[in-house]
């Protein structure tokens, strides 16, 4: 180095002029070469003849990290990636040997600790005697250049891989072994979408531990599912850089901490078509964010990934149909023939000789009629000439018979070629066995039309025959009776003896029905426990009648089933046609009027269609109609009548009963709408009315003061069948502000009877244990009270109005009234007295021990504002 300074200044000398003023010229030189150097991506250096280093230019200190002292010598060796340090000290010593120019690159550490990639040039300088005496040289950072040969150098050999057909697993590792070159610390992963599961499946990983690959090997496909759940759900880059923080990581963050995964890149793979193949992910060691270079080189990657998929897809699809053809030609079950113009066959597949056993020579001409059915010889020889003769393609069915001698259904079809001027020069035709499809059809066919449990004909058939039946009655001037049968309570059976005894009970039904009929009545069943029976030819309404009571009969055995005995009902509605002005759908509507009415009046019994009950069902049409404009503009308003106690005199609560307000007509009776509170949607949305408007009438009789008791609503058995009554009775409870001690529920017996006692039991219980109370209303004209009152937490019974009003004139119903009140005492219950209209009632009933008496006596229904003052009167 100091060799070098002396002989600069010796230089500096010598280009002086004689009167040792420096040249002005020369000094700009030196200027200009000096910024050159100093704005020069390489760094100068020099070494001796043997090549150790003996000077380095300033350059030196912003890309390496050690003092510069130890680069000279050999000492900048050190800094060398070890996988060059052989190769570069081999081609230093060459050219230290042949004194040709030095040329070489290779990494370097730099300063951050990684290596970047360098290009190191120098001459040698030559003394008077041709001898070396100096190497000059420069090393420049070739680091963007030497990193896109080699991306694309990785580019070329995954396209290559591509192109000689190699494992689409080979090529996704290589894939996914270069990006990881081109992204330091990343190592990824490359997941495959299973379209019909929609689950992503490992594809390559060779970086990552074996053991969370096979984790995530399945990954359900979501927008909450990871970074590549999330990217191929919703087709969008998924940029986790923080593992431990990321919410779409939830349910995966252990794992990928257990593995020391901070940070995951994903892009979903795509299609040219935009379809999503899999997702490409680059996992990093510690939470980082991406560059826009680091997104620039997976874009690369992310091609040729799509590329590899789609021509791995399309390699398979295309040895796909290459085996579907080879397996439709050597496979084809079909027998193919050709005949001339004139329909004589010239040559037949051999697999005419294995399915029939009649040699292919003997076949030709017309000789391959002998192998078919005798009933199909006619009809299939006329189509085929017509065919022949019409030059119209040929298609028929008929039956072969095998060389064993039994027959199958075939299906022979052919087509016509033609020379230029459209004459036939050729059929070719194929026979094809269509024996099991032809039986599967007919199978088909025969379930399309009849009912699977049962065996017989179902709804579809049933209107078939039905309108054909009315319309050869109109031809021939008779009549059609129509029978519906609607089995009793089919889904208590169910419930108790389970589906099992309900299916064979059907079953037996469907048996006897078919019994008790003719041979040209037709029975059906239309629905789970609804049947009807045709008849196409009746005399009068008394035929019909007698058929009902023949099939009644035919019920009244019951059915007997591994050693238990099952009883069981049916209700019926029947009808009759005459003349031309009934159609089908009027015909159905009588018949399930009539047994709407059979049903209501005590069931297991047959009603005969007539006029009234059109009307009574347009009153009940009319009452729904109403009944809906009542809930939709809020017509529904309780009227409360007070319940008092016989003994005292003090208010024992009230009942809210259902009043509606006409807008023009005022206050209306319940009655016109009673047909709805049994109809699914509006018995509900009353019950849910009537709730609302009862609970803020409380809420304000509470915050006023005042204590109007227990307050009694009425549940109707349609608002249990949703399942979640009480629930919802307790939640508009807590909404308004009530205590459940404030609200009664009154259900009758019906209640019971047309729900599930399961459901109903669940409900009741539910509002007991809240602390609401439960009433059984309209005690003792029901069915099976007592075992209502051991089963139900009941509270309080109501005596029905009936009895009350001949307790002074009929001993009977006071018996009633005195027995009703001591079961109430004896088991803890209070009885409430309703319909009490007279001073004696209340005086009787008083002494008999009467809990509570509620009527015209002691106060008729009042509006909620008329409340307050008679509460405060009592």
């Amino acid at each position: 180095m100091n060799d070098h300074a002396g002989s600069t200044e010796a230089s500096d000398v010598s280009r002086n002029d004689s009167s040792g003023a420096p040249d002005p010229g020369l000094q700009e030189g030196e200027t200009l070469y000096r910024h050159a150097v100093e704005l020069s991506q390489q760094i100068p250096w020099t070494s001796d003849r043997e090549g150790r280093i003996i000077h380095v230019g300033s350059g030196w200190a912003s890309v390496l990290d050690i003092p510069f002292e130890e680069l000279l010598g050999s000492g900048w060796l050190r800094l060398v990636h070890p996988d060059d340090v052989t190769r570069v000290a081999e081609t230093r010593r060459m050219t230290l040997v042949t004194g040709a120019p030095y040329e070489c690159e290779y990494r370097i550490r730099v300063a951050d600790g990684s290596y970047r990639w360098f290009r190191a040039r120098a001459g040698a300088q030559r003394d008077q005697t041709g001898a070396i005496a100096r190497w000059y040289g420069t090393i420049e950072d070739v680091q963007d250049r030497k990193q896109a040969e080699l991306t694309h150098q990785g580019h070329a050999r995954v396209l290559e891989m591509i192109a000689a057909g190699l494992s689409l697993h080979e090529v996704l590792e290589a894939l996914c072994l270069l990006a990881e070159e081109q992204i330091p610390g990343a190592r990824c992963s490359i997941l495959l979408l299973d379209r019909e599961r929609q689950v992503l499946r490992h594809g390559a990983a060779p970086s990552l531990p074996a053991a969370y690959s096979a984790a995530i090997d399945g990954l359900t496909v979501g927008p909450d599912v990871g970074s590549c759940g999330a990217a191929a759900a919703e087709c969008r880059d998924v940029i986790v850089t923080d593992i431990a923080s990321d919410p779409l990581w939830a349910d995966w963050r252990d794992l990928a901490l257990s593995h020391g995964l901070r940070a995951c890149w994903s892009r979903p793979v795509l299609a040219r078509s935009g379809e999503v193949l899999g997702t490409f992910a680059f996992y990093h060691d510690e939470p980082r964010v991406p560059t826009e270079k680091d997104m620039a080189r997976i874009d690369a990657v992310l091609h040729l990934a799509a590329l590899a998929i789609e021509r791995q897809r399309s390699d398979a699809a295309l040895r796909e149909s290459e085996e579907h053809y080879r397996h439709s030609v050597e496979l084809n079950p079909q027998v193919p023939w050709t005949a001339d113009p004139m329909g004589n066959i010239l040559d037949v597949s051999s697999r005419w000789f294995e399915h029939t056993g009649i040699p292919t020579e003997e076949a030709l001409g017309s000789g391959w009629m002998k192998a078919l059915h005798p009933d199909d010889v006619a009809p299939t020889q006329q189509r085929w000439l017509h065919s022949v003769s019409s030059g119209e393609s040929f298609d028929a069915e008929y039956r072969v018979r095998l060389a064993d001698g039994s027959y199958r259904w075939c299906r022979a079809r052919a087509a016509p070629r033609r020379d230029e001027d459209g004459l036939i020069i050729r059929w070719y035709g194929t026979l094809e066995d269509i024996h099991d499809r032809k039986l599967a059809k007919e199978h088909l066919r025969y379930a399309a039309y009849h009912d699977d449990l049962t065996g017989l004909p179902n709804r579809r058939l049933f209107h078939e025959r039905l309108q054909q039946a009315v319309g050869e009655a109109v031809n021939l001037q008779r009549m059609v009776g129509l029978l519906l049968i609607d089995v009793d309570h089919l889904k208590q059976i169910n419930d108790r003896f389970g589906h099992d005894a309900g299916d064979a009970l059907l079953q037996t039904l469907g048996t006897r029905l078919h019994s008790a009929v003719g041979i040209t009545d037709t029975v059906a069943r239309l629905s789970g426990d609804e049947f009807a029976i045709i008849l196409p030819d009746v005399a009068d309404e008394a035929q019909i009648a007698e058929m009902a009571k023949a099939v009644l009969t035919q019920t009244q055995e019951p059915l007997r089933r591994t050693g238990s005995t099952l009883e069981f009902r049916i209700s019926i509605g029947g009808t009759v046609a005459a003349g031309s002005g009934m159609t089908t759908e009027q015909l159905l509507k009588q018949a399930d009027l009539a047994l709407y009415h059979g049903k209501g009046s005590g069931r297991g019994t047959f009603r005969m269609f007539n006029p009234a009950m059109r009307e009574e069902a347009q009153r009940t049409a009319s009452a729904l109609e109403i009944a809906g404009k009542a809930v939709t503009f809020g017509w529904i308003e309780p009227f409360y009548q007070p319940k008092v106690a016989p003994a005292s005199g003090t208010l024992g609560g009230f009942e809210a009963l259902l009043r509606w307000r006409h807008p023009s007509r005022g206050i209306q009776s319940p009655a016109t709408l009673a047909p709805a509170l049994d109809d699914p949607d509006l018995g509900i949305a009353i019950g849910e009315r009537m709730r609302f408007r009862v609970f803020q009438d409380m809420r304000g009789w509470l915050d006023a003061g005042l204590d109007p008791g227990r307050i009694a609503i009425n549940a109707a058995a349609v608002e249990f069948r949703c399942g979640d009554y009480a629930e919802r009775v307790i939640e508009e409870l807590n909404w308004a502000g009530v205590p459940t001690s404030c609200l009664e529920v009154e259900v009758t017996e019906s209640v019971f009877l047309d729900s599930s006692a399961d459901t109903v039991e669940r409900a009741l219980r539910t509002l007991s244990a809240a602390g609401v109370t439960i009433a059984l209303d309209d005690f003792g004209t029901g069915y099976a009270s007592l075992a209502h009152l051991k089963r139900f937490p009941v509270d309080v019974i109501k005596i029905d109005r009936s009895f009350v009003s001949k307790l002074e004139t009929d001993a009977g119903d006071a018996a009633i009234v005195r027995a009703v009140l001591g079961l109430g005492q004896s088991l803890g219950i209070k009885v409430v007295a309703e319909g009490v209209e007279t001073a004696t009632q209340m005086t009787l009933l008083r002494e008999l021990g009467c809990n509570l008496v509620q009527g015209y006596h002691m106060g008729r229904p009042m509006p909620a504002e008329d409340v307050p003052q008679f509460i405060a009167h009592e």
